[in-house]
């Protein structure tokens, strides 16, 4: 797919993405069935992402990068512009989730779906942002299709054969225009405040998903929505193809191999930053062997910041987030908790850009 006319379209995602990590809010029933509902209008998935949108955009977020303004003030800015860009407020999205397969081997077979929930019409928020890239001048080609009942919106870049092969890139026009079209981008509503967007297949997935059919497993479901408060969610599987291509001889992939299903949150508590990833082997054996190997890097680590020069508030943040880790390993399963002090994290904020 055409990423840069991709991203026109869902440049919000980016910005959501760059900030829900440090944020974190209240009214958590509420938003929780906003998440769930969400993540339930997922097609089967190896692997969900849940991200609780007002959290990361309306609460805490300014008290938590209270130490770098000036990143604040940009992700603020980059908010508003994308509003006067597009015509849509990203703020108007409660709950994004994300689904996907993958397809080791065969990356065009992998699949990625992102399901948007909000306070907002679907058809008028699509109209909108039509209107907003035409007047802009931009140029894109729409076709619409029904499915299930369902229309879908089918939308890519206008693309000038003639100009391409002028330009010299004369085999990249000559296998575009043998090869079909895999740059377009699929949007459906789903109901009155929600919409399915990505590419064709995944979209018509979501679509038979809204109707009941090979739907989301709900064990993914409830990992990645098991701490109410997180900003993000996630978990998923590791399909046997991927284990079967692991190799014995890297201790790395060895490891990998035997992880068959993981999950984790990331959340905030008063004013620590809190993480939690877990993973879950074959057997009680294996996850002993992660955790122990996990605890040795670990004690690595620390000794190496604690003894390194440079920038020692820097250095010392990072110190303390090696001692905020815990990794504890219980029957097949092996949860790493890291729990960040908000001072901590303030040198290290201070750093981005």
């Amino acid at each position: 797919m055409n990423r840069k006319f991709y991203f026109s379209f869902l440049a919000f995602a980016l910005t959501l993405l760059a900030t829900v990590a440090f944020v974190i809010g209240n009214n958590n029933g509420t938003r929780a069935a906003s998440a769930n509902a969400a993540l339930a209008a997922l097609p089967a998935s190896d692997f969900v992402i849940s991200i609780d949108v007002q959290r990361g955009l309306n609460e805490t977020l300014p008290g938590f990068l209270a130490a770098n303004p000036a990143l604040l003030a940009k992700m603020n800015a980059e908010l508003e512009k994308f509003e006067k860009e597009t015509g849509i407020n990203p703020r108007a999205f409660e709950s994004i989730a994300i689904g996907g397969r993958l397809a080791p081997g065969k990356p065009h077979d992998s699949r990625t779906i992102v399901i948007a929930r909000g306070s907002f019409n679907s058809d008028t928020l699509l109209e909108n942002a039509f209107a907003a890239v035409k007047a802009k001048g931009k140029e894109f080609q729409k076709e619409e299709q029904v499915y299930e009942g369902k229309r879908i919106i089918l939308i890519s870049p206008t693309r000038n054969m003639k100009v391409e092969v002028e330009t010299g890139d004369k085999t990249t026009a000559a296998t575009l225009s043998a090869e079909p079209r895999r740059d377009k981008m699929a949007i459906a509503v789903l109901d009155s405040n929600m919409l399915a967007i990505g590419e064709l297949e995944g979209v018509r997935a979501a679509v038979d998903a809204s109707l009941g059919r090979n739907r989301v497993d709900d064990e993914l479901v409830r990992l990645a929505t098991q701490t109410p408060t997180a900003v993000v969610g996630f978990s998923g599987k590791i399909p046997q193809s991927f284990a079967e291509k692991a190799s014995s001889k890297s201790s790395i992939e060895k490891y990998f191999s035997s992880i068959r299903q993981f999950y984790g949150s990331f959340g905030v508590s008063g004013t620590d930053a809190e993480t939690l990833v877990a993973v879950r082997t074959q057997t009680a054996e294996q996850a002993g062997e992660i955790g122990q190997a996990l605890n040795t890097l670990k004690t690595l680590g620390g000794f190496g910041f604690t003894r390194s020069g440079g920038d020692s508030a820097k250095n010392n943040s990072i110190a303390d987030v090696l001692k905020g880790l815990s990794i504890t390993t219980q029957g097949n399963e092996v949860q790493i908790n890291v729990r960040i002090p908000q001072a901590s994290l303030a040198p290290l904020m201070r750093t981005i850009r």
